[in-house]
């Protein structure tokens, strides 16, 4: 259960939770998290080289708004940027590519969708915010 609060702290911290925060009622769908993951990554990606940098990533990660509209303190964002980067960059090549970042969305999404129907509804979404913020604060992800 850590590797998973862990990587989707790093992810939905990356998101600003829009990918995995279906409303209670509401689902998300893969097609859906990448469309959004897509938007994120562009508009992460600074000098559009098509890579995400460290200090791109920190730095978004330093304007995402997080509960109650308060944005990670430096300290934190660059603890989420690291944990993103330690994940996403499966080649260690010091940058994210968009195959890197799809290949996490794809990994956090099949974490969450729990009962592997495609979509991360509502509960499902719920524990994933639950998780990650547990993550983020360090304390213990709520067991699924």
């Amino acid at each position: 259960m850590k590797h998973h609060a862990t990587l989707a702290a790093a992810l939905v911290a990356f998101l600003s939770l829009p990918a995995l925060s279906a409303v209670a009622t509401g689902q998300e769908t893969r097609a859906s998290a990448t469309a959004k993951l897509d938007k994120e990554f562009a508009a992460s990606d600074a000098n559009k080289d098509g890579f995400l940098s460290p200090a791109e990533v920190q730095a978004r990660m330093g304007k995402m708004k997080m509960g109650g509209g308060k944005t990670l303190d430096p300290v934190h964002a660059k603890r989420v940027a690291a944990l993103f980067l330690a994940r996403a960059d499966t080649n260690k090549d010091g940058k994210v590519s968009k195959a890197e970042s799809d290949a996490l969305m794809g990994a956090v999404f099949n974490a969450y969708d729990t009962n592997h129907d495609g979509k991360v509804d509502g509960t499902e979404a719920a524990r994933a915010r639950a998780a990650a913020k547990g993550a983020t604060t360090g304390q213990a992800a709520p067991q699924r």
